[in-house]
């Protein structure tokens, strides 16, 4: 194995500190997903310290900035070449000697024969213990990432446009598609990049020597990786787009629909041109999460000889693994479907309410739920998530739906079991019957506060409004945790915003290429602004004013920064959604659609322009010309965004009885509940509003803030107070996030889940490294592509139906229902 690829084994281990939540893996581009339980805290949770992976593929997106004017006087050296940029080269090649390069390596070698290697440098940083190194940030990316550049390297090429637009456009086609499904993995990122390697390949023998431009390099690589990455996901602006059509009744049209998605994916990048000098250039943002990134470009194009055999066989275990599970999940697809979720109580015996209660892992507390699904099993990153960030999040979870949860429920805790499921995201009735939202609906969609006051007030399940209470205290729980443990790292990050930088690989890309000027943000930023104050204009529907825009844009303007350094130093990211829904709850109290377009123009704007931050550090890592990056970042998230609104249209032109509750799918395949808590979330945030919902016994749920502020205090008092590293792997916030995991996530994933991850990240992890460095990531990249590729096939097939049997019962797959 090579020496790169055992140094970024090690960080991973590491960052069982400080990796990105769930969502997603290194990034390449990033392809945030809503997060789970999306409308009720954050979309990427804000976890610092210990969490899930970074939906890399779903977040940052990235490009580079123009306020680095007299960067290239700070480098020092000068040569002759000109690196060749979309916009051409800049000043010199920046070629380090070979000499250099092997000295640096010697030097390397010897730290690690000292015994300090990365993992030191890594506790160094996050833990702040004095191992005698100076810089741990520079340490560890100087162990990982190659201070070398050919500026001659071509990056826009034929290839980059025509691969990364195919893989952009099928990812964002199988996002957007997995967004309507009850359980579906992110779209992997680690597809995106091996997949591109060998079509990359592949196009240099097909393409004549005029298009080629050379033969396929790394540069050009990542450059698939940004554009296909940048859109392959499902547009968070597509969530008003359902609501309105499945729950409002009412259409934005082709037009407007396609403005929406355009506006809030693209408005976030005018902001990035801020972000490069705070977040990018400084050391200490390590965007810890692209590391790993750039450890797979490299080891795919062969850093060193010998790595190119191995590149070889995992090449060949990637297609056999990638076959292997294509046409397994034929069967919980199509086949057997009761394969998705194994509830081992409804199976023994289906007449008991106690057993259907405790055992369905789709409308109870899935105990003892098992799964043969990759697509259930996936959700969690079990073969790249660090173990003990797994365990934080996996017990928040256990702790809540297997002990917290049914004790409400069993103790009919606020009339517990006057509701249909314990677990649903419904909207009910003084009565506790489904709420007809059209009932207390004026012409407008705004409350009519009569017909409210007749059939109201709105309640919920025990549980789903514990989640809110909850999502406070993760708020809350964020800061705290980062203000305990990272407040030095904060400091030392804005304590480098001036000065000369003395990191080589800043030096290497403003000197040998140039930066993105400052008016493309600006032309950037002003025309989406300009879109969205157009679709305001003419979609009245949408019921947020102008000024209303401007807010939630100053609110993500004033939260960059502070958020940014946050998310560079500890690789996780707070999002607004708390933040934005009360405050347009108490602006605009009774207009539902007002509240999500407000939540999504103020969100979206700070993840987008975080993720294309994210993005620069990678192309900084890479040495790739930041305008190359900026256009395939911009061009990849409009693609996406075109993409998804053409399946959001056509899927719920399919599936729209399953999808708005109408009917019930008895494969449990199509459910609407990530649609139907984004409604939810409208209807109590925007068309009742917090002063209406937050009263009566609801009241309570304010002391999650408190609560989440206090919480972190006792594992960091514990560790301040006996020094054992145990209390400082424990991270509250993931605790607390993996607490309100469902409804949106059903609980078959709970069991599968752990079992995965105990045999990959800690049995092959510590018993069989040298397999789990070579395998661990290419199995998980095989396994979520092979399943997202046989997801795409079944629906283009048109299969939805297989023959009736036990195990594809018509009434209830899980076997949770009487008869079936």
């Amino acid at each position: 194995m090579s020496r790169r690829s055992q140094v970024v084994l090690r960080l991973l281990t590491s960052l069982s500190l400080c990796t990105a939540p769930r969502a997603s893996m290194p990034s390449l581009g990033t392809v945030p997903a809503s997060s789970s339980t999306d409308d009720l805290v954050t979309a990427g949770p804000a976890i610092p310290l210990v969490q899930l992976p970074h939906r890399s593929s779903d977040s940052p997106r990235s490009s580079h900035d123009g306020t680095t004017d007299g960067a290239a006087e700070s480098a020092g050296r000068r040569h002759d070449g000109r690196g060749k940029g979309l916009y051409g080269g800049r000043l010199d090649d920046g070629l380090d000697t070979e000499d250099e390069a092997k000295g640096r390596t010697s030097e390397e070698d010897e730290d690690d024969g000292e015994g300090r290697g990365l993992l030191n440098d890594a506790e160094a940083l996050f833990r702040k213990e004095d191992d005698g190194e100076a810089d741990s940030a520079a340490a560890i990316v100087r162990k990982v990432v190659p201070e070398t550049d050919d500026p001659s390297l071509p990056t826009l090429t034929p290839r980059v446009w025509i691969l990364g637009t195919l893989l952009c456009v099928f990812g964002a086609a199988v996002s957007q598609l997995f967004f309507f499904k009850s359980n579906a993995p992110s779209f992997s990122s680690f597809f995106i990049i091996l997949i591109a390697h060998p079509l990359g390949k592949w196009m240099d023998r097909l393409l004549p020597d005029s298009l080629r431009r050379g033969a396929w390099d790394k540069k050009e690589h990542m450059l698939v990786g940004i554009l296909a990455g940048s859109g392959a996901s499902a547009a968070y602006a597509g969530e008003i787009i359902s609501v309105q059509d499945l729950y409002y009744h009412s259409d934005l049209g082709n037009f407007g629909g396609l403005l929406l998605l355009l506006s809030t994916q693209l408005i976030g990048f005018g902001l990035s041109g801020l972000t490069y000098r705070f977040l990018v250039r400084p050391t200490q943002m390590l965007w810890p999460s692209q590391l790993v990134t750039v450890t797979l470009y490299e080891t795919l194009h062969g850093g060193k000889k010998d790595q190119r055999s191995s590149d070889s066989s995992q090449m060949r275990f990637f297609r056999r693994a990638f076959l292997a599970i294509f046409s397994w999940q034929f069967l919980p697809a199509v086949v057997f479907p009761g394969l998705s979720s194994i509830a081992i109580l409804c199976i023994l015996n289906n007449r008991s309410w106690i057993m259907r209660t405790l055992g369905s892992g789709y409308n109870g507390f899935g105990w003892f739920v098992g799964s043969l699904d990759w697509s259930v099993v996936g959700q969690v990153g079990p073969l790249y998530t660090p173990w003990f960030a797994q365990c934080s999040y996996l017990a928040g979870t256990a702790i809540n739906i297997w002990i917290v949860a049914p004790l409400l429920y069993f103790s009919n805790w606020w009339n517990a079991q006057d509701y249909d499921s314990p677990l649903a995201a419904h909207l009910y009735n003084a009565t506790a019957g489904r709420l007809n939202v059209h009932e207390i609906l004026n012409a407008d969609l705004s409350l009519n506060e009569a017909r409210y006051a007749e059939v109201g007030p709105l309640r919920l399940t025990p549980y789903f409004a514990l989640t809110y209470g909850v999502s406070f205290a993760v708020l809350t729980s964020v800061l705290t945790s980062v203000a305990l443990w990272h407040w030095d790292d904060i400091r030392a990050a804005l304590s480098s915003r001036t000065g000369d930088s003395t990191d080589v690989h800043v030096e290497i890309v403003e000197r040998n290429y140039l930066p993105v000027p400052s008016s493309h943000y600006a032309v950037i930023f002003g025309l989406n602004l300009l879109a969205a104050i157009v679709l305001l204009a003419f979609y009245p529907q949408l019921q947020l004013p102008t000024w209303g825009l401007l807010l939630s844009l100053s609110l993500a303007l004033v939260c960059l920064i502070p958020i940014g350094i946050i998310s560079a130093i500890t690789n996780t990211t707070i999002g607004l959604n708390v933040l934005t829904e009360f405050v347009a709850g108490f602006i605009w109290p009774g207009k539902p659609i007002a509240n999500i377009c407000f939540k999504v123009y103020g969100y979206m704007c700070l993840l987008q322009s975080l993720d294309l931050t994210s993005d620069m550090k990678l192309g900084l890592y890479m040495h790739v010309p930041p305008r190359d990056l900026f256009v395939c970042q911009c061009y990849g998230t409009a693609v996406g965004s075109v993409v998804n609104f053409l399946l959001i249209r056509g899927v719920i032109a399919a599936k729209r009885p399953y999808l708005d509750g109408s009917i019930a799918d008895p494969t449990q395949q199509w459910d609407g509940r990530k649609p139907e808590i984004f409604y939810s979330a409208s209807v109590i945030w925007g068309l009742i509003g917090p002063k209406r919902f937050f009263s009566g016994q609801y009241h309570v749920l304010y002391w999650g803030f408190l609560l989440g502020a206090l919480l972190p205090l006792v594992p960091w008092y514990i560790y301040k107070r006996t020094g054992k590293p145990f209390w400082k792997q424990i991270s509250v916030p993931l605790v607390l996030h993996g607490a309100i995991a469902p409804p949106q996530t059903p609980m078959n994933v709970l069991i599968p889940g752990f079992i995965v991850s105990f045999l990959s990240q800690f049995w092959a992890l510590r018993y069989h490294t040298r397999w789990f460095e070579k395998y661990a990531y290419v199995l998980s990249s095989a396994l979520d592509a092979g399943t997202s590729v046989q997801a795409i096939v079944i629906y283009i097939l048109g299969i939805s139906s297989f023959w009736e049997w036990w195990g594809n019962s018509s009434i209830d797959v899980e076997h949770c229902v009487p008869g079936s």
